[in-house]
């Protein structure tokens, strides 16, 4: 079996990714694609097609709502604990200048357009058997999380240890930078690393195909070593819509990606009538000599030399309205579509907490991502600091309140009434105006109090005796 083969899943999910990719990319995508989006009418000739093409617009709700749910997500900073070690790590979490938050942020947008992305924890081949901690730190060795898009996990394996599914088997397509002649250029060359475990031990190949379509392994086999010790898993991870695992689901907005393509057919409809109407069209009648000019504004005068002749303009008189009311009715869908990722995912009566809940999002199918996106990452976070040999409390946690929780003035008013006639604690007011979002994230109750105490009035007779 070459290692192009591609899991059954994989093949059954690619036309739906590649719809989700080229909707949220725009219309520069769409137009590409040409007849696949937008088939050519009967009989049509190519330089009309390319013109009916290039006047079709593409309406993007879908990246306008990925965008706008990613916000939504990262509306607060995730909540990330990690040991004073790791600090400079999450820094730059792949190697090449992405920060942790970054990570999450880039995990987010795959995981709303697609609905599956993997990270992959690694440590440079560079280390070596016996080598310490102290020798690492002198050669700038440490791990690192490297995030693959769905389309390049191209296969994968299970299987069953101790009544439990683990990962076996990951085959990740990749493009590697060759040198070329000149140095302006770069070769791109396709290869295949493939993660397994082999008598329980995890190892790395590398391959590309070569020209006759056979396998070629480039460099040895390699066996990665924590603590000096070979691994007995892969620590790659898949992220997905609620699941943590390889399982493959369908994009969590595929259906507003489909309202989408729709809404680009109809469009091409309405402009089409548009410019074949837009315009009025001169019309003579009872004029029958081809060589006379005839002018259209200007200074210049027409003579009619039949007595009968009519010179007149016809329009279209119609505003294409079940037209306009269609469009407009499926972006309503869209936007409609959209939204019901923050819906509770729960039928039946509900309570004021469960109703609070549900209006901030906590209940929802992008509060579920969130926490799928934060239990991945954290995997991943965890496996890292193993690697680095650092101890402690690992976790990352994205915001799940989507929306804000304002107070009105009377329950403010209320609130700090009660405070004052002593119901309630300065402690217990401080929290529920911090929920409020009256007083802003990340302030503590130490910080508010010396903003109050440095704010303070200065009475008139106070300051006369000064």
């Amino acid at each position: 079996m070459s290692v192009k083969s591609q899991h059954a899943d994989y093949e059954d999910m690619a036309t739906r990714w590649k719809q989700c990719r080229d909707s949220a990319e725009g219309e520069h995508a769409i137009h590409e694609a040409g007849e696949l989006y937008l088939p050519k009418l009967s009989e049509e000739k190519p330089e009309s097609y390319a013109l009916r093409r290039s006047m079709t617009p593409w309406f993007n709700a879908t990246w306008r709502t990925i965008s706008g749910l990613r916000g939504m997500m990262f509306r607060k900073p995730p909540v990330i604990e990690v040991p004073t070690a790791l600090d400079e790590a999450i820094k730059d979490i792949d190697l090449a200048g992405t920060t942790l938050q970054g990570l999450a942020q880039d995990v987010a947008i795959e995981a709303l357009t697609v609905g599956r992305v993997g990270l992959l924890v690694d440590y440079p081949v560079e280390a070596k058997p016996g080598m310490t901690k102290l020798d690492a730190e002198r050669l700038k060795l440490r791990a690192s999380i490297a995030m693959y898009k769905t389309e390049s996990i191209i296969n994968w394996r299970e299987k069953r240890v101790n009544g439990s599914a683990v990962l076996s088997m990951v085959v990740l397509k990749e493009n590697a930078e060759l040198p070329a002649d000149n140095e302006f250029e770069i070769i791109i060359e396709e290869r295949y690393r493939v993660l397994d475990l082999v008598d329980g031990k995890y190892r790395q190949r590398v391959f590309k195909v070569d020209k006759s379509g056979r396998d070629e392994q480039i460099g040895d086999d390699m066996f990665p070593l924590m603590g000096n010790k070979p691994l007995d898993y892969i620590p790659f991870v898949f992220i997905g819509v609620d699941c943590v695992g390889p399982k493959v689901e369908a994009p969590p907005l595929i259906d507003l990606v489909t309202m989408n393509f729709k809404h680009y057919g109809q469009a091409t409809s309405y402009e089409r009538g548009c410019f074949f109407s837009g315009l009025p069209s001169l019309f003579i009648s009872g004029h029958g000599d081809p060589d006379t000019k005839i002018y259209i504004g200007g200074s210049m005068a027409n003579i009619l030399p039949q007595p009968d002749s009519k010179a007149y303009f016809v329009e279209v008189q119609s505003e294409f309205n079940a037209l306009r009311t269609n469009l407009l009715d499926k972006q309503q869908a869209m936007a409609v579509l959209g939204a019901r990722m923050l819906e509770s995912q729960k039928a039946g009566v509900e309570s004021g907490d469960a109703i609070a809940r549900r209006q901030t999002g906590e209940e929802s199918l992008l509060s579920c991502m969130s926490q799928t996106i934060s239990m991945g990452v954290t995997v991943a976070l965890k496996w890292l600091a193993a690697w680095e040999g650092v101890e402690g409390e690992v976790k990352v946690e994205l915001n799940r309140d989507f929306l804000p929780a304002s107070m009105d003035a009377q329950t403010l008013t209320a609130m700090v009434s009660t405070w004052q006639s002593g119901g309630i604690s300065y402690e217990t007011l401080f929290h529920n105006l911090k929920a409020g979002e009256i007083i802003e994230e990340g302030v503590t109750m130490e910080q508010e109090q010396g903003r109050i105490s440095e704010a303070a009035p200065v009475l008139m007779g106070a300051a006369a005796t000064a």
